[in-house]
């Protein structure tokens, strides 16, 4: 119900030229994220901006966050397994209102998080 009743203040907020939503950047490359702790407050809508600056592909896979996370439907629709893909040179926002915790992020591509791809999600 709070986050209905954010998502609802949100569009309030928009149509009436009001502040601006938060926009948390990270920023996807090869083969890391920046930053790799990525800091939320819990039950403040957020938008998450994850930009892929690299010409391959890479993921936002952060499982725990997102099934905790209360999205609105455009962005849910975004988020398959736990994961948004992102291809190269593109960006993907999504809106949401984050649960406390701490959450594991990773990049599920071949070997990236071996690489170094992986961070966390620091809700608080």
């Amino acid at each position: 119900m709070r986050a209905l009743l954010a998502f609802g203040l949100l569009s309030l907020a928009a149509s009436a030229g009001q502040a601006a939503i938060p926009v948390a950047n990270v920023e996807l490359s090869n083969f890391k994220f920046t930053p790799s702790t990525v800091q939320l407050h819990a039950g403040a809508p957020v938008v998450l901006h994850i930009a892929n600056v690299g010409s391959g592909a890479h993921n936002f896979s952060a499982p725990a966050f997102f099934a905790a996370a209360k999205l609105d439907p455009q962005a849910a629709a975004l988020v398959h397994d736990g994961k948004v893909e992102v291809r190269g040179h593109s960006a993907v926002d999504l809106p949401l209102v984050p649960a406390a915790g701490q959450y594991g992020l990773k990049c599920t591509h071949t070997l990236h998080s071996s690489f170094g791809m992986k961070g966390v999600i620091l809700v608080r």
